[in-house]
């Protein structure tokens, strides 16, 4: 009987596989504790699972936040951090179909049951029955040599390289998640405000730019930040001060129709709120947990506010289509497996430019 090689596990020529022992992942084992390299045993892919070599995980404020915060309640220790991941199928699960080994793959960081009402309406971003708050939060992520997923999360790449793409599987999705959203609000003549030129901040501007014919204000506090906004598409980039709101009002005259917040801190959302025109929307896609008094005559004319988390699988599958054509900047910052802990230092810094990727291959 013959034997070789395949991903992590080794293959006889009856196409039966046994997993090799273990592997390295990083890890929170307990809340209070610093997250650190644990040997793992490698996962077996049960029906409908398919495991992946890892190529690449991001990593962002929210880790951070996981890291240095207090227990998160929807997060159960010990878990394997990187919600953001690609990688190439090594083993597929009984009943998986329409894989190959080998295939590039992204797994999505929102997971949903698939089977609820929200779910079966395509809004899995809104699944009512999830019990962790993710892959990479909750249920081990992508910062290990091999990642268990249920199949229904995971996107084919096509011919997309697994680690260039990897800021599409969070960022990418939510970005144009939070822009499909307000798109409707954002005929030629209008104004978008965004906030926030970190790694979704820029994906939004770039959508913005091919989807509407809006003006583009970008707010950051940091220059270099303006300027790569400017270079993917907005018209005016200005520091996320607090002018900013007035600014926005003056250039305008009305205010905007919709300002997406990738922050989501107070101060960021009384500049979202004060920017806002009549009949405009807020779409808040920072969890920094920042507050603002709402009710009547403190939002415009009506004006709103929504909370937009995550994606759902549709728009996953529309942000690597849109990539494969190459209209997308993929801007990111890599560092090695072993380099985790100093990019976690520079996400508390807030000193990556672009999106934060961890490569494993």
């Amino acid at each position: 009987m013959t034997s070789g090689l395949v991903g992590g596990f080794v293959a006889d020529d009856t196409g039966e596989v046994a997993p090799m022992a273990t592997m390295q992942a990083f890890r929170i084992a307990e809340w209070g504790e610093p997250p650190r390299f644990h040997d793992v045993p490698v996962p077996d892919p049960g029906p409908g699972q398919v495991l992946v070599r890892v190529a690449a995980s991001g990593l962002c404020g929210a880790d951070v936040r996981l890291v240095d915060g207090p227990p998160d309640p929807w997060s159960r220790v010990p878990f394997t951090l990187g919600h953001e991941s690609t990688g190439r199928v090594a083993v597929l699960g009984a009943g998986v179909e329409h894989l190959a080994v080998g295939d590039g793959v992204v797994v999505s960081g929102v997971l949903f049951c698939g089977s609820c009402d929200r779910c079966v309406r395509g809004r899995q971003d809104e699944c009512r029955t999830l019990v962790t708050a993710g892959s990479g939060a909750g249920d081990d992520g992508g910062l290990a040599e091999y990642l268990l997923a249920e199949v229904r999360h995971v996107v084919p790449l096509g011919t997309l390289d697994p680690v260039a793409a990897a800021p599409l599987a969070d960022a990418g999705a939510t970005a144009y998640h939070v822009v499909r959203g307000a798109v409707p609000l954002l005929a030629p003549g209008t104004t978008a405000v965004v906030v926030g030129m970190d790694a979704a901040g820029g994906f939004a501007v770039q959508y913005l730019r091919q989807f509407t014919g809006a003006r583009i204000i970008a707010l950051d506090p940091r220059e270099a930040r303006l300027a790569d906004a400017r270079r993917l598409g907005a018209d005016d980039a200005f520091p996320a001060d607090g002018d900013a709101a007035a600014l926005v009002r003056e250039l305008t005259g009305t205010g905007a129709e919709a300002v997406l917040d990738f922050v989501g801190s107070t101060s960021t959302l009384e500049i979202s709120v004060g920017a806002l025109g009549n009949g405009g929307r807020v779409h808040v896609a920072g969890a920094e947990g920042g507050m603002v008094p709402l009710g009547w005559e403190r939002l415009p004319v009506n004006g709103g506010l929504v909370g937009s988390t995550g994606f759902t699988p549709g728009d996953l599958r529309q942000v690597i289509a849109l990539a494969a054509t190459g209209r997308l900047e993929l801007l990111a910052t890599a560092y090695p497996f072993h380099q985790v802990a100093e990019c976690l230092d520079a996400l508390r810094e807030d000193s990556v430019a672009g999106a934060a990727v961890i490569t494993l291959e």
